[in-house]
């Protein structure tokens, strides 16, 4: 219960504290450049923060596509593989287009540029995954598109290592 309390006090120190430095030094510094002002500071952290959150959602996405197709895989089902295969390009086609909206701070913008390439390249893996998918319906096949498919994986995975580590999630 102190804790709790402690925590609360804690809070409302640094939001009455950051309150007044965003309003306090805007109106004391009117030299500062623009690009330096505490109201641009706030907003950079304030995109920095929602697109981290974007990036965790889509994360949840992802993961769950991974193991559809997974499962898919596991069982031979290759018209639940093309299934999930064409929701994993979709939901990595709008992931991608959801970060391309965030202006992130020059701190997170080498992350940024690496979780996109890994938005992109699983998004070439599934597209790879549905053609083997469908050649394998087909009984055509397919292995091909299935090893180019573990290639996009494998290098989105290394691009979502980078992210990680460059945004400081290690």
């Amino acid at each position: 219960m102190y804790m709790e309390k402690y925590i609360y006090f804690v809070l409302f120190i640094l939001i009455f504290a950051l309150i007044g430095w965003v309003f306090g030094g805007a109106q004391n510094d009117e030299n500062a450049s623009q690009a330096d002002s505490p109201l641009n500071t706030l907003q950079s952290a304030h995109q920095d923060i929602a697109w981290g959150i974007n990036v965790q959602n889509n994360l949840k996405i992802l993961k769950a596509d991974l193991d559809d197709i997974s499962n898919a895989t596991n069982n031979s089902d290759y018209t639940a593989l093309a299934m999930y295969a064409q929701q994993t390009v979709n939901d990595t086609h709008n992931a991608i287009q959801e970060n391309d909206q965030y202006t992130v701070s020059p701190k997170l913008q080498d992350a940024q540029n690496e979780w996109r390439m890994a938005l992109q390249d699983y998004n070439s893996a599934g597209q790879f995954l549905l053609q083997g998918a469908n050649e394998a319906k087909n009984g055509t096949g397919g292995a091909e598109y299935f090893l180019n498919a573990s290639i996009s994986r494998n290098s989105g995975t290394d691009h979502l290592k980078n992210a990680s580590e460059l945004a400081g999630i290690t």
